[in-house]
């Protein structure tokens, strides 16, 4: 009986024969209105691989949390082909367009990529994206983003940050600053109208006192609170 795995992951296919990585590039990328541009497929390992691309629309919750769904209908995404195979060490370019009937706009073409199966019967399934935004040209002002609460527990840093406004941005890092320094963690999408939730884990020595969330042209910052003790 032929045993089939599927793997979805953000960059790394583990081949039985080679145990190689595959990658996609760039994995995010953000234009102003429409987009037209390229990804590019690397096949690091010693075996053919078979890509199919399906271009899909996502939605991230107050947790962040992903959720896909089919392509929302004001979006439209020319590829420039959606099927073909890699070769062994072989890099492949694919071309696309992009508009959208309403702005902001975001999807994801995702890359299915399969190898060929092993004589175990085994054969792996990976899922590559390649996350596209469509953005105005109208920045967000600094008032629309409002920091409801930051506070901080024993073992956990938690905030509530959200966009009141109509447009996209991204909080490049966030910034802990304890009385043992500095520490930085990654940035995250922040969309239309939502309330994310922001949730650190603290382990470093020191107490953590202030978060600052940086922008790409401003930042916001609050000291940390004691976290409410709970029953």
């Amino acid at each position: 009986m032929r045993r089939i795995f599927t793997v979805v992951a953000a960059g790394l296919l583990l081949l039985a024969a080679s145990a190689a990585a595959q990658t996609i590039s760039p994995v995010i990328v953000e234009y102003r209105e429409k987009a037209r541009g390229s990804f590019q497929l690397y096949n690091d390992s010693f075996v053919p691989l078979a890509v199919i691309l399906e271009p899909r629309s996502f939605s991230v919750d107050t947790e962040g949390q992903l959720t896909l769904r089919p392509l929302d209908p004001e979006i439209r995404v020319e590829l420039s082909e959606t099927s073909f195979r890699v070769g062994p060490q072989q890099t492949y370019t694919v071309f696309y367009k992009a508009q959208s009937a309403r702005l902001p706009a975001w999807f994801t073409i995702y890359a299915t990529v399969t190898g060929p199966q092993t004589p175990t019967g085994i054969k792996l399934v990976l899922e590559l994206p390649h996350t596209v935004y469509l953005l105005t040209k109208q920045p967000l002002p600094r008032d629309a983003v409002v920091l409801h609460r930051a506070e901080s527990g024993r073992k956990q840093i938690e905030a509530e940050i959200e966009n009141r406004g109509p447009e996209f941005i991204r909080v490049q890092e966030v910034e802990i600053a304890s009385t043992a320094g500095k520490k930085d963690f990654a940035g995250f999408p922040l969309f239309p109208g939502q309330r994310r939730i922001l949730k650190l884990d603290w382990e470093e020595a020191g107490t953590p006192q202030r978060i600052t969330l940086k922008f790409e042209k401003f930042k916001v910052e609050s000291p940390l609170r004691p976290a409410p003790q709970t029953p």
